[in-house]
């Protein structure tokens, strides 16, 4: 988070944290499949970082479990940034 700029966001809907999980790919960027987030642009395994004796920069994260993203939500917003609406589909399943 020191080298270089985060963007963070929260993203809601049915198994979120399993679809955004999906879509990051793998925790080791050479065991992630092509399509996801890491297995596109990551590019140093963590077994080569390990060789090289480096910590492994870590493009992108997203929480593991409900109970994590809760806390991690917590860390980076306040309550007063996170705001609630419908969406499109709910406004139209209503009318």
């Amino acid at each position: 988070m020191r080298s270089s700029p985060v963007i963070a966001a929260v993203l809601e809907g049915g198994h979120a944290v399993e679809v955004v999980r999906k879509m990051v790919g793998s925790t080791g960027p050479k065991d992630s499949a092509p399509g996801t987030i890491r297995g596109d642009y990551a590019h140093l395994s963590l077994g080569r970082a390990s060789l090289k004796k480096k910590g492994a920069a870590n493009l992108i994260h997203a929480s593991g479990t409900v109970e994590e993203a809760e806390k991690e939500i917590a860390m980076w917003f306040d309550d007063s940034e996170l705001f609630e609406y419908e969406t499109v589909h709910e406004v139209l399943t209503r009318v």
